[in-house]
């Protein structure tokens, strides 16, 4: 391989590489205004997240600084940003606590560990080219998801608003001891935490350019170094290491691999599912495609990066995207000026973080809950759908009820079970002539339409596979029997019949013989290649003889009706 075809090479794998070679000195201002906007509005964020993994601190930094790296390096968005998620850290937190034991070094190790197998789903999915699998979530799923989360979110960061203890994951489990240790709230954390929730929502009302959380974190900060806020009782972060993240394979149980593994399944779903997404909205907004594989590479390397540097599970943060867009980021290296804003903080400034209080990142992160809540969407889906508002309603039970994690795993079986109702009972319609030109519509207005007596015509809007084909056989047997006056022809409009697998075209071999055998003609219109190809395969073609076969349903109309007048007289159809 020569050094030409080499380079290539290396930009294809590496899209960062061909960003750098084509780059533009004029984007330069403006992907460093994006990048440093963003990495200022992100410290307070991540910071925040790490404490719903129950990580110390320091890890939502590195988490973001791994994810920075990583993304960058490998994405085809030139705009979405990653990092530690709010719904993300809540699902791994509920992953890991239960297999911990409370012990802080192995809540460390478990996070990495998590972080790691994330990374090896989302590469694995990119390597087999899933991308698509992202669309197994479905927006009713999301929605209950969201909701549920938003919900248990909130409850995780009452201990810190009171100034108490709470106990266990589950929600009720801790709105239960919130209320049972009510007397015991310490006064002076819950005031400051309700003035501190009070300017996060009076920011965001009256004042959405300026970031919330980072002005929470300033104020307290501020608020602690002025009046001492630890001498009154006010829990504060405390030290933090600085400098560079140590890399780092943690150690492996093939039990925690077992135990973690549907947490990495589900947290893969969800950050690509969201990322993706992301990623197409601005692209579609700046005029240039993503590739889904290439992000599935780039979630699945900041993800592996994360772990090996002692940080959780990440994804595409739209808050941080957003900021790039509006500040002008042009390209990737937003992100790594990104990086490197958090690597100069790290350095010289996490000193400021010892003195924030806990209950500044638990009102972050309850205003953040809030705005994650989707009622808004649900009350649109019970209007337009009861059933899937019901599954949203089920999901968000469920996480309520049985956790985060079984919470997201019943909603992927749902939209699967959803998807299997949807194929095994596909719409169908009895096609009628309109009075007006004489074609055939599923038409429901007997003043429009009109019924051939003798002739039924069928037309499937699916696929013909092993999931459907009972019903629908079964389906049109019914249709035959309750027909008045009696059906001589069957006409199939197979125009929407784009596939028909080896199950399916046995069952329609039988119904065809089963339908001749009691004086019923079969005819096929309109039928596309791939149908006529299986019924090849299964003998039917032959069976079915190249006259049965029209290439309009009109025409086999016309035909029907000559017949009819001319039972003895020949087809005068023009063979396919």
């Amino acid at each position: 391989m020569n050094a030409s075809a080499l380079l290539r090479h290396l930009q294809t794998g590496v899209p960062l590489l061909a960003t750098l070679r084509n780059y533009r000195l004029a984007w330069l201002s403006k992907d460093s205004i994006a990048g440093l906007s963003a990495c200022i509005v992100s410290i307070p964020s991540v910071i925040a997240y790490a404490e719903l993994v129950h990580l110390p601190a320091i890890t939502g930094l590195y988490a973001a600084l791994a994810a920075a790296i990583g993304y960058a390096l490998f994405s085809s968005s030139r705009h979405v940003i990653a990092g530690p998620d709010a719904a993300i850290g809540l699902l791994a937190g509920s992953a890991i606590l239960p297999l911990s034991g409370g012990d802080p070094a192995r809540i460390v190790a478990l996070a990495a560990v998590l972080s790691l197998l994330s990374g090896v789903v989302l590469l694995l999915a990119a390597r087999l080219k899933l991308g698509v699998i992202a669309d197994l979530l479905s927006r009713p799923v999301l929605i209950g998801y969201l909701n549920g989360a938003s919900l248990v979110l909130i409850a995780t960061q009452l201990g810190k608003m009171f100034g108490i203890k709470t106990e266990g994951e589950e929600f009720f489990q801790i709105v239960y001891t919130v209320f049972e240790k009510l007397s015991e709230t310490h006064l002076a954390t819950f005031i400051f935490g309700v003035l501190l929730v009070a300017l996060l929502v009076a920011l965001a009302r009256w004042l959405p350019r300026v970031p919330g959380a980072l002005a929470v974190c300033a104020v307290a900060i501020t608020a602690t170094f002025v009046f001492d806020l630890g001498s009154y009782g006010i829990a504060l972060v405390g030290e933090v290491p600085s400098g560079f993240p140590h890399l780092s394979i943690p150690s492996l149980r093939w039990a925690d691999l077992a135990a973690l593994a549907p947490a990495a399944v589900a947290i893969a779903f969800l950050a690509f599912s969201d990322g993706i997404l992301l990623a197409q909205t601005f692209a579609e907004k700046n005029g240039y495609e993503v590739r889904p594989n290439r992000e599935l590479v780039a979630l699945g390397s900041a993800n592996i990066l994360a772990g090996l540097w002692q940080g959780f599970p990440v994804s595409a943060s739209q808050s941080r995207t957003s900021i790039v867009d509006s500040a002008g980021g042009k390209t990737q290296l937003a992100q790594v000026i990104l990086a490197i804003g958090l690597l100069l903080f790290l350095f010289f400034l996490t000193g400021l973080i010892a003195l924030l209080p806990k209950v500044a990142l638990g009102a972050i992160l309850i205003v953040t809950a809030i705005g994650m809540l989707e009622v808004a969407s649900l009350k649109g889906l019970y209007k337009i759908d009861r059933v899937e508002a019901g599954i949203a309603l089920g999901v968000t039970a469920a996480i309520l009820l049985a956790g985060v994690v079984p919470g997201i795993i019943l909603g992927l079986l749902l939209s699967l079970v959803t998807v299997l109702v949807e194929v095994s009972r596909p719409d169908d319609a009895v096609l009628r002539r309109l009075r007006s030109d004489g074609k055939f519509h599923d038409c429901l207005d007997d003043e429009e339409a009109e019924s051939v007596p003798g002739l039924l015509v069928y037309r499937l809007y699916a696929p013909l596979i092993f999931a459907n084909a009972r019903h629908v056989t079964n389906r049109i047997r019914t249709l035959v029997d309750e027909a008045e006056p009696p059906v001589k022809w069957l006409v199939i409009d197979a125009q929407a019949i784009h596939d028909m697998d080896v199950t399916a075209a046995q069952r329609f071999v039988e119904l065809h013989r089963e339908l001749i055998a009691r004086g019923v003609d079969v005819k096929i219109a309109d039928a596309p290649r791939p149908f006529r190809e299986e019924l090849a395969k299964v003998g039917l073609s032959e069976e079915i003889g190249g006259t049965d076969f029209y290439v309009s349903v009109k025409q086999a109309t016309q035909d029907f009706e000559r017949q009819a007048v001319s039972p003895a007289g020949e087809s005068g159809k023009t063979p396919e």
